[in-house]
């Protein structure tokens, strides 16, 4: 009923729209002379009319583009904020690592747990195992140089011996001349590169890296710098070695996961990079 009573009271405005439309309807199609002078007198006024609706409707157009041009650009900026964290992360590991790149490792990350209470011993428990491709022997690195290697590996954690473990060994050489040797814990936080005749050259200075002359820990990490040369033997020098790495602040490491086949140490007498320790 209130429809009808609607339509009833809107009937003339009704109608009179159906006359308007009718009479410019007729007035288009008319080739009157009078015909022809109304629409031209009347296109002025309607464009004036016209041209809100047609704001109003490039505006909205204008706004969806915008909004779809917003919504791409964010998605690209997405895009390139996570280019930038792969970048930056690819960043963070080469200094972490602190060596040249070797295709023929994966870099594993794994977080410090726990440390030895044992004041004679020198280990880390980290939260990777043999589930993520650790096994014994395998090298432990961070920016700087080489940490320790892998001691025992469980299934979910494993136990890195640290280079200031009484029971750590491994090859080493100078940098600089190329002079191979043992490194060992010498006491504290000091460690000693042995095993060198007398009249090799080694100096005050000096870098000392890994050999490389085991497959599981590369040649080239770094270790330490030498402190001190001692020539008092008659046979060998005694080199004292201050380590690139701050043992104490160890949160997160690298395991060096080799991509090839390795017969692990026997853990009755640990062989570290093919020194016995």
């Amino acid at each position: 009923m209130r429809l009808f009573s609607l339509l009833d009271s809107l009937r003339d405005w009704v109608a009179l729209v159906i006359v308007i439309i009718v009479t410019f309807a007729t007035m288009s199609t008319s080739d009157h002379t009078m015909s022809d002078t109304i629409r031209q007198s009347l296109a002025r006024p309607l464009e004036l009319l016209a041209w809100p609706v047609s704001a109003m409707i490039r505006t909205t157009t204008l706004w969806k583009e915008n909004a779809d041009l917003r919504s791409e650009l964010l998605g690209m900026s997405m895009e390139r904020n996570q280019w930038r964290d792969a970048m930056l992360e690819n960043a963070r590991l080469r200094r972490l690592l602190g060596f040249r790149d070797r295709p023929e490792f994966e870099y594993l990350a794994a977080e410090v747990t726990a440390r030895d209470p044992n004041p004679a011993l020198s280990s880390l428990t980290l939260d990777k195992g043999t589930h993520d491709g650790l096994k014994v022997g395998q090298a432990v690195v961070v920016y700087g140089g080489l940490v320790g290697v892998i001691h025992r590996a469980g299934p979910s954690s494993s136990t890195a011996l640290l280079a200031t473990d009484r029971n750590f060994a491994v090859s080493a050489r100078v940098e600089r001349s190329r002079v191979d040797g043992i490194v060992r814990w010498r006491g504290g936080n000091n460690l000693v590169f042995t095993e060198i005749p007398r009249n090799l050259d080694v100096k005050v200075g000096d870098r000392i890296v890994s050999s490389g002359l085991g497959k599981l820990i590369p040649g080239g990490i770094p270790i330490g710098i030498v402190n001190r040369v001692d020539k008092s033997d008659p046979l060998f020098l005694t080199v004292d070695v201050d380590p690139f790495v701050s043992y104490a602040r160890l949160e997160e490491v690298f395991v060096l996961i080799p991509h090839f086949t390795w017969q692990d140490p026997t853990l009755d007498s640990l062989q570290i990079d093919g020194v016995e320790g």
